[in-house]
């Protein structure tokens, strides 16, 4: 099988063609970029392919993506992590590869993509697998933004949030629109149930501390 390497970085490249070099079944062509490939006469069976590159590639080169698409499987090689923000773009893959979690069956994942198959790790077809994703991506949150994340999961309304964090409801409904795309949620009811799920965690992720503001206004609603 001829597979052609077009990774978004050199240690990746690397790692990549080891394991591909200990199946020994394939012919390797290392690219720097989907320029080198559509300039070249190569048919290769499979691209094994960066999802920066992929994403510029189906975002400025779509007739490209078409022509490569109709010749060779495409699978993409990402990070566990990036799992959710790239899940628009995969669907235009043949196959995805983990770097952190399985590239070391990179020879297996390549006979099913030929196959038009994927191995999807089993802790992505989990809600807690899922959980784990996005609590990974909580740095993404400005500090008001996680309150009103972690006051979702209270099962608060926008002028509740309002009143414990002392701003305005028209600021806490963009900061819940907020929320909602960096952490990739549908709807503010499935962020709510994600922060009750992890409340710990969440609590974790910022030293178990409640702001001052936050606890003051818990004790006015209770009349203390």
């Amino acid at each position: 099988m001829h597979v052609c390497l077009i990774l978004d970085n050199n240690a990746l490249t690397e790692t990549v063609v080891q394991q591909l070099d200990r199946g020994g079944r394939h012919r390797v062509t290392v690219l720097h970029d989907i320029g080198e490939l559509t300039q070249s006469a190569l048919t290769p069976d499979a691209i094994l392919i960066g999802l920066q590159q992929f994403t510029a590639l189906r975002e400025n080169e779509p007739m490209v993506y078409l022509r490569l698409s109709r010749r060779s499987r495409i699978v993409v090689v990402l990070s566990s992590r990036e799992l959710l923000d790239a899940a628009h773009i995969l669907a235009f893959a043949d196959a995805w590869v983990f770097e952190d979690l399985n590239v070391d069956r990179i020879n297996e994942l390549l006979d099913l993509g030929l196959e038009g198959h994927c191995l999807m790790p089993k802790q992505f077809l989990s809600r807690l697998g899922v959980d784990e994703i996005r609590l990974t991506l909580l740095p993404r949150l400005s500090d008001p933004e996680f309150e009103t994340l972690r006051l979702l999961g209270e099962g608060m309304n926008n002028r509740t949030i309002a009143n414990a964090l002392d701003l305005s409801e028209a600021v806490i409904k963009s900061m819940v629109r907020s929320v909602l795309s960096k952490l990739h949620f549908r709807n503010r009811t499935e962020a709510g149930v994600f922060a009750a799920r992890q409340q710990g965690a969440l609590e974790q992720a910022h030293g178990g501390v409640t702001p001052p503001h936050i606890h003051a206004a818990a004790t006015r609603r209770a009349g203390v």
